[in-house]
């Protein structure tokens, strides 16, 4: 059995829009086949007003919208080995009266090992995320272009991820649950980040999958608030997650899915609201 789904982190306006989680761990503890593979084309969308500042608390802003087109991916290579592609393409961000911050975002590339198989299935990965996108990129006010804010589509730096799943099906059930970690050895003076999650997922009439998840985001240690003003976003972003997905088969291998996340708990530069994401997944 195996289930894919899209989970991804997206860093903007000096923080951090909260998306479904942090980083993907769609393959749980299992791999794909040698020349077996699936894909996945998502848009995430995101419109809130709740800003969550490094100190704590929540700042109540001007509308924020985002777009994030993506493009997820997994093909297998080995008995035992996989690599993986989590790519956020195109990301368009808004504020009223200002220009978009658009353009492609920074992709990451990985390889996923299967170390265990069988009822439990164990798999590493370990992924670069490479900084393509734009740190840089503004959004101008309409009614006074000398003044701006900071849309970026990129970090500007490197991200080394180290994850493991851990995935269990329950016996004749046509169900799972997954266990999650992950470390984040973050560049550019970063502080880097670790992440914990469960997902669980249960399938009706053979070709519906429901699944819900829970993830957290943290910290190794405090954030460098100087590092926020330097590069305008990504420092000290921490919070939890829930979700709830969906995925139905159209065809043999094509399905449609959906999800829809939400923030709670500790909640440091992020952006938070109701973020929902729909795609439409291929599987050969």
């Amino acid at each position: 059995m195996k289930l894919t789904t899209f989970h991804r982190c997206c860093i903007i306006v000096g923080g951090a829009v909260l998306l479904a989680s942090a980083p993907a761990y769609a393959g749980g503890g299992w791999t794909r086949r040698p020349g077996h593979g699936y894909a996945k084309v998502g848009l995430t969308l995101a419109n809130t007003t709740k800003y969550h500042p490094l100190g704590g608390g929540t700042i109540t802003t001007a509308q924020f919208r985002q777009q994030v087109y993506s493009l997820y991916a997994e093909y297998g290579l080995t008995k035992r080995l996989e690599a993986t592609l989590n790519f956020p393409f195109f990301r368009r961000a808004t504020f009223p009266d200002t220009s978009p911050g658009q353009g492609v975002g920074d992709p990451e590339l990985g390889l996923r090992y299967a170390v265990l198989t069988g009822k439990w299935p164990l798999a590493v990965q370990v992924a670069a995320q490479a900084p393509l996108g734009d740190p840089n990129k503004r959004g101008y006010y309409q009614p006074d272009p000398s003044s701006f804010v900071y849309l970026p589509t990129g970090n500007g730096q490197w991200n080394i991820w180290t994850r493991a799943a851990l995935s269990h099906t329950l016996g004749q059930l046509p169900a799972f649950i997954t266990l999650e970690a992950g470390y984040n050895v973050r560049t550019g003076g970063l502080t880097d980040q670790y992440s914990v999650g469960v997902q669980g997922g249960y399938k009706f009439f053979d070709k519906l999958w429901l699944t819900a998840s829970v993830r957290n985001l943290g910290n190794v240690h405090a954030p460098n608030p100087a590092k926020l003003a330097n590069i305008g976003l990504g420092e000290g972003v921490a919070y939890s997650a829930a979700s709830l997905g969906a995925s139905v088969a159209i065809s043999k291998h094509l399905a449609a899915t959906a999800e829809v996340a939400a923030g709670f708990g500790t909640l440091r530069n992020v952006y938070s609201g109701l973020q929902s994401t729909f795609g439409l997944a291929v599987e050969w």
